[in-house]
């Protein structure tokens, strides 16, 4: 399986029923996913809600603009969170909702219009964080395509039948967070290639997991190694996927929960949950289940980052998997 994370038995046997367990709209990062000024709901739905998948991923950025005095800016930060129609960034510069700001992808050096939406409650790092809305909604800003999903105002009970997953392609490097097919992510997690339809290539292609590399970090910041509950050395040569598959969390006194992954490495895991733990607790990590309900593989764990999310209704985590898989 050479650097895939974290273990083949984990990631190939995932059956349809235990995956997406309790999806929450993208929109409740404070970045708009809902329906907006530039993000209209479809006529054809028009008691339903747009919405793309979050991605956890550092992107270097510069935004300019007005602080609330008046006064130039001009700040050279990151995003934290990325989807299709905007992002949470780290930004000191005292801005106020509903201010234009200039935002250039350094990555790319394309440069859009945002809106400002909010400012975050509670920060994933130190410092302010605000959450912002692209105002040109059909350019792919981020160099990421985002599947666009129609969620119901009150899910109906439907059986999953796919995986989110960040892709790249082998042959022009554009990336997608992509719905694979039960099919297609088991030929992928088993052969690291999976051929599909690229639109800028215009031909079939060899497509595989887009790794999120860690950056260079500045003091008091989140870092990606953190993300993927690394430490240290491990920051530096672990890889970490964004996937989003459901993992049980198993804690020591019995009570389990089964939650999302936001990203995973062979090393660490960074899942969502409800759940109240505390850094330096253990708890065993199960993803993919068989047919019988029973978790494939369990390891056990060490919580090393809390980061509170949701406006309190859940909690980000960032584990350190104690044991080879």
């Amino acid at each position: 399986m050479g650097c895939f994370p974290p273990g083949a038995a984990w990631l190939i046997a995932v059956e349809a029923k235990d995956l997406n367990r309790n999806p929450k709209p993208a929109d409740e990062d404070g970045m708009s996913g809902g329906a907006s000024k530039a993000n209209p709901l479809p006529a054809e739905h028009p008691e339903k809600l747009r919405r793309s998948e979050r991605v956890f991923i550092r992107i270097p950025i510069e935004v300019k603009g007005r602080e609330g005095d008046g006064k130039l800016f001009s700040e050279q930060t990151a995003t934290v969170v990325i989807n299709r129609h905007g992002a949470r960034i780290r930004l000191k510069a005292a801005v106020r909702p509903e201010d234009t700001v200039s935002v250039t992808n350094h990555q790319n050096s394309m440069t859009c219009p945002f809106r400002v939406v909010a400012r975050e409650a509670k920060a994933l790092g130190t410092g302010p964080e605000w959450g912002v809305e692209c105002l040109e909604p059909d350019l792919n800003f981020w160099g990421i395509s985002f599947p666009e999903k129609i969620i119901e105002p009150t899910p109906t009970p439907t059986v999953p039948d796919s995986v989110d997953a960040l892709l790249e392609c082998s042959a022009c490097r554009s990336r997608e967070f992509a719905q694979l097919t039960l099919d297609e992510y088991r030929q992928l997690a088993s052969t690291m290639r999976l051929e599909r339809h690229c639109p800028r290539c215009g031909a079939n292609t060899a497509w595989s997991f887009g790794f999120v590399e860690a950056e260079e970090e500045t003091p008091g910041q989140v870092s990606a190694g953190e993300f993927r509950g690394e430490s240290g050395a491990e920051r530096r040569r672990a890889k970490r996927v964004a996937l989003k598959l459901p993992v049980k969390i198993r804690l020591q006194d019995g009570r389990e929960e089964v939650a999302r992954t936001e990203n995973l490495s062979k090393t660490g895991v960074c899942f969502s949950s409800t759940q109240n733990l505390h850094v330096g607790e253990r708890v065993h990590v199960g993803v993919g289940y068989s047919e019988s309900g029973e978790v494939i593989e369990e390891v056990e764990a060490r919580v090393v980052w809390r980061r509170e999310y949701e406006g309190g209704k859940s909690a980000l985590y960032g584990v350190h998997l104690e044991e080879t898989v």
